[in-house]
């Protein structure tokens, strides 16, 4: 048995794993990202409609300050009525009242349209804030949960680096560089097992005589289509304990 190529691959289980916790990790992170922005597009509805609410009691408010001043000019107009002189100065003072008196009533009616409007809006409110609470609480819930399983899979990556550092150590510098460069170029896979004379990472046959020259455990061996290392798995002694590594 080649100790260097047992070394690559428990190597390459430890990048597995190391990956698999990576993207578990990535996939905590998203789902954490996708739950805050689901509170964010409910919490900009609450306060859009607060906003239209807001805006509503201030019309509200200007309106009742116009209507208070219009009735306080009608009383002037009334008072005024009985000092006129002429017939002509009475029919003016009239026609003024009578304009006065238009203005407040329209005044009044868009007055009870706004309260109407706020009432509903107050209502509405009311249930938004209800569902706003109840989505910030699982918000928290379930962002306390996806971090503490990043928490654990964070320990979890430290312990596997500790590891992987220390397989690093013992393969030759050389053979490590070459490795590493698999891995960059080949989609994290660097070592494969040979079946049946076949490579299980690119699925192209190895020649007959190099599957043998394998089987027989001389040296390294490359496959010739992807490059990446091989060993035959009918060698127990590269029969890497996975759940080892999964218990990490």
């Amino acid at each position: 048995m080649l100790d260097q190529l047992k070394c690559l691959i428990e190597y390459q289980k430890i990048e597995d794993k190391r990956n698999q916790l990576m993207r578990s990790n990535e996939e905590g992170l998203r789902r954490t990202a996708e739950l805050e922005k689901e509170f964010e597009y409910f919490e900009e509805q609450f306060l859009s409609k607060k906003e239209e609410s807001d805006s509503a009691q201030e019309a509200h408010r200007t309106i009742e300050r116009e209507l208070e001043e219009l009735r306080a000019r009608l009383g002037r107009q009334k008072t005024r009525l009985g000092d006129v002189k002429t017939n002509k100065e009475y029919q003016a003072s009239l026609k003024e009242i009578e304009e006065t008196k238009k203005e407040v009533s329209k005044n009044e009616d868009s007055a009870l349209e706004l309260l109407d409007k706020i009432e509903l809006l107050g209502k509405e409110l009311a249930e938004l804030e209800k569902d706003l609470a109840e989505k910030r609480s699982v918000l928290e819930e379930q962002k306390s949960v996806l971090q503490q399983e990043s928490g654990a899979l964070q320990t979890r990556l430290d312990r596997l680096e500790n590891i992987r550092q220390q397989v690093r150590e013992r393969v030759n510098p050389d053979l490590l560089k070459k490795t590493d460069f698999l891995f960059t170029k080949q989609a994290g896979i660097a070592v494969s097992s040979v079946e049946n004379g076949v490579c299980n990472v690119c699925h192209m046959n190895i020649p007959p005589q190099k599957f043998i020259e394998l089987q027989r455990d001389e040296d390294l061996m490359q496959c010739p289509h992807c490059h990446r290392f091989l060993y035959w798995p009918g060698h127990e002694g590269y029969c890497i304990n996975v759940e080892d590594i999964d218990s990490i």
